[in-house]
């Protein structure tokens, strides 16, 4: 395979540009999921998601949205692991993952679960799965979607039923980071040989891949973040052209109900999401909102939940309207006082294991 010729932007040439649009990209995805779970959550008879129509049954917003987190972090990981190495990979996705997490899950059990749930106290904090939730908080285990007495009377009783996305990104990361111990990433030839040989492997034996493939509902998200590994591996033959990112919008839109949806949007949106995080204008949200996608994307269900309970009557837009304020206040509260000071000691661990000698790097750029 032949280079592009030397005027042509790739992927490659923005490797450590910190001016992208990762943070703005992951927060219009977190939001999505908020606007795509609101139509379940509050359950209002009349109101269906008007993109499902625009889709044509191929898919759904909220899908879409957790896709891309996936395949964002594929890409950013990879480049972590290469970079850094195992130790360091492992500390950074750690403390990018849990702080954050822990608070959300202890805040769900010990605060919410009291306040919302139709048990008494005594009763509430006697039941075992009051604390079977808090293994939630290590999203590695098998999840507890609810707590005792807590949202019986919504649509949906699940307190949080977002985190099935973290179990899985977390598996991955530890997938990744077991083929990166064997060397099967550092050299691009034997990269790309054992990336198809594993997504040829995954059609006919997804079963068979070690802690995802257990479960079917995970292979979509954990095929974009294997395509997110793939376009960082083969980054310096991905051109990014209006050109080609208007033709991979066209192929997305014409493929919504078709048979080659599955087999062709997948490398059309990804590379429309790197083409938006590196060719399009950048917009700076670091310096000024900071990245507060994560804790949009871990407390936007139980804030929509809450919403639910006190307005069943209202329409999904209502619901959309009023978790995206109460939402975005905690998110807020969670990147200022608990991602970000985490992110602060992750520099700091990393100056210890290096002696001070530690590639800089400014909050919100890694995907959670």
């Amino acid at each position: 395979m032949s280079l592009p010729p030397p005027s042509a932007q790739c992927l490659i040439d923005f490797d450590g540009d910190r001016n992208n649009n990762f943070t703005l990209i992951r927060l219009v995805l977190a939001w999505a999921v908020l606007y795509g779970h609101s139509f379940p959550i509050q359950g209002a008879e009349g109101y269906t998601d008007p993109l499902r129509s625009l889709f044509q049954n191929s898919t759904w917003i909220g899908a879409i949205a957790v896709e891309g987190f996936f395949a964002i972090s594929g890409f950013l990981v990879t480049a972590s692991l290469l970079k850094r190495g195992a130790i360091d990979y492992a500390i950074s996705r750690a403390l990018r993952i849990f702080p954050g997490l822990a608070v959300c899950v202890f805040g769900c059990v010990f605060l919410l679960g009291p306040l919302a749930t139709n048990l008494s106290a005594s009763e509430y904090f006697s039941h075992d799965k009051t604390y079977d939730y808090l293994s939630n908080a290590l999203a590695v285990m098998r999840m507890q979607w609810d707590l005792p007495g807590v949202f019986t009377e919504n649509t949906r009783d699940s307190i949080n039923g977002s985190l099935w996305t973290l179990t899985v990104e977390v598996r991955c990361y530890l997938l990744l980071m077991i083929v990166g111990l064997f060397a099967l990433l550092k050299y691009q030839p034997i990269a790309s040989i054992f990336l198809l040989a594993l997504l040829l492997f995954s059609v006919g034996f997804y079963s068979d891949i070690p802690l995802i493939g257990f479960n079917e509902r995970w292979a979509r998200p954990a095929l974009y973040f294997l395509v997110g590994v793939a376009f960082y591996i083969h980054r310096q033959y991905i051109v990014l052209h209006w050109k080609l990112a208007l033709a991979c919008l066209g192929l997305c839109f014409f493929s919504f109900g078709e048979d080659w949806y599955k087999f062709v949007f997948p490398a059309c949106f990804v590379y429309l999401i790197f083409y938006a995080a590196y060719a399009a204008k950048h917009i700076d949200l670091d310096r000024t909102m900071g990245d507060i996608s994560y804790g949009v994307y871990i407390y936007a269900w139980p804030t929509q939940q809450v919403v639910a309970s006190l307005l069943p009557d209202a329409s999904p837009y209502t619901n959309t309207l009023f978790a995206t304020i109460v939402t975005a206040i905690l998110a807020w509260l969670s990147w200022n006082y608990i991602e970000k000071p985490a992110l602060s000691l992750k520099q700091q661990l990393l100056r210890l294991r290096h002696k001070g000698k530690v590639l800089p790097t400014r909050p919100g750029v890694e995907s959670p």
